[in-house]
């Protein structure tokens, strides 16, 4: 762990001047594969792109948006075809999403303490949507910023959709802070200057997200609510 996220008190003034709450989703808000693989996800990607004559038999990954960059590499066309399938496997998955501990308490804690809550992830919107309503969250976010259809070159580590969610919230970088899982997070976050907490389930990920200048990296959701609250 990084140095600032040794204390509650650090964290707390990280946290103090931060208006604007941005949270990526699948890690710090949900295992969104949880319920619903994302091998199981990968593989019924790759029988869709192959019925339709897409073949991603050389690309060795079982995360589906490995393959949705890939399904528009080939043609905007195909990409488009592929998408719409990976929104429907993305929005059953969020039916059945387990939460991460501590996410729901800080969303609620953000959101009572005046902060607003922006969702921003590589995910598509619609499965957002359907994990918050059925948690009953979606009074406390004021925004989802998800995946832009047709326009995988703006998901993270792009800085694009953390431009647009700054942009909603009327904020400036320095007013907010993001909480991202993965080292695109961090390269997102730094590439916009907002600052990025890491969110770290292992000690390799932690690792991985101080390497790519996260500010702080915790490994428990709870201490962020915690620290809203001091």
């Amino acid at each position: 762990m990084t140095p600032l996220a040794e204390t509650g008190a650090q964290l707390a003034d990280l946290l103090r001047g931060a208006r604007v709450v941005l949270l990526d989703f699948d890690g710090p808000v949900a295992h969104l594969f949880a319920g619903h693989p994302a091998p199981d996800v990968a593989a019924a990607v790759r029988q869709f792109a192959t019925v339709r004559g897409g073949d991603f038999s050389e690309i060795r990954t079982d995360d589906p948006l490995v393959l949705l960059r890939a399904a528009y590499r080939r043609t905007p066309e195909f990409g488009r075809d592929v998408e719409a399938h990976v929104i429907e496997h993305e929005t059953r998955a969020a039916a059945v999403a387990a939460p991460t501990p501590g996410a729901h308490e800080l969303i609620r804690t953000a959101a009572a303490t005046g902060r607003a809550v922006l969702i921003v992830s590589n995910n598509s919107a619609r499965a957002i949507r359907t994990y918050l309503a059925r948690h009953h969250l979606t009074d406390d976010v004021a925004q989802i910023i998800g995946r832009p259809f047709g326009h995988p070159e703006q998901m993270k580590p792009d800085p694009h959709l953390l431009h647009a969610a700054l942009d909603i919230a009327r904020a400036a970088p320095t007013g907010a802070v993001f909480i991202g899982d993965s080292i695109t997070d961090a390269i997102a976050g730094n590439a916009a200057a907002v600052p990025c907490i890491g969110y770290a389930k292992d000690p390799e990920r932690a690792e991985g997200l101080a390497d790519a200048d996260a500010i702080a990296v915790i490994d428990d959701m709870h201490a962020l609510a915690e620290a809203l609250r001091r």
